[in-house]
């Protein structure tokens, strides 16, 4: 009887610290335990990468998206690790982004919708891992590779129908000062 007394304390206290450095039971509560999601952040989508999870949030109120990654760690599960994507009027629009290199786990995410009715198709990747995914207007698709690489190095582009090259993903061609916002998708000028 003594044991037991002094057992479940010690287990509730170790459980409070594994809760209070942010480890939970599953992936979904670990993701809106991290610090920089608003508790009235939407899920979008979840994306399983073997022993991580990548969640997408969109925060209406702030007007932006948030990617947010999960870690497994024995029987429990944190999240430390998130980026994010202003809302923005472009026909092309990244919401999701995220290059990931754990102890157990690489890879790259790249979530997009697009605005233009021209647009048929966005391809991304590094070869020979590029992947083509058709889209419609208003539609969002997304890219999960299995190695981690800069989004923007994954060289995305939009094509038409007839596999004209529209638009492309990056930084302004003839340039030298890179600004972050700088950073999304260009139409391609004839």
């Amino acid at each position: 009887m003594k044991k037991r007394k002094f057992v479940i304390p010690v287990l509730i206290v170790i459980t409070l610290i594994f809760f209070i450095s942010g480890y939970r039971f599953t992936a979904l509560s670990a993701a809106k335990s991290n610090s920089f999601l608003p508790k009235d952040a939407e899920l979008v989508e979840q994306y399983d990468t073997g022993s991580s999870v990548i969640f997408l949030f969109n925060i209406d109120e702030e007007e932006r998206y948030q990617t947010v990654l999960v870690e497994k760690s024995g029987v429990f599960y944190r999240s430390s690790v998130s980026t994010d994507i202003p809302y923005s009027s472009d026909k092309i629009q990244t919401v999701g982004g995220m290059s990931v290199t754990t102890r157990n786990d690489e890879a790259t995410l790249l979530s997009v919708i697009s605005y233009d009715e021209e647009v048929a198709y966005i391809e991304a990747g590094v070869e020979p891992n590029v992947e083509r995914k058709e889209i419609n207007k208003g539609q969002r698709i997304t890219f999960l590779f299995p190695f981690s690489e800069q989004i923007d190095f994954l060289y995305p582009a939009a094509f038409n129908s007839d596999g004209k090259k529209l638009y492309y993903y990056g930084y302004p061609k003839d340039t030298h000062v890179l600004k972050s916002e700088d950073l999304k998708w260009h139409k391609i000028d004839e």
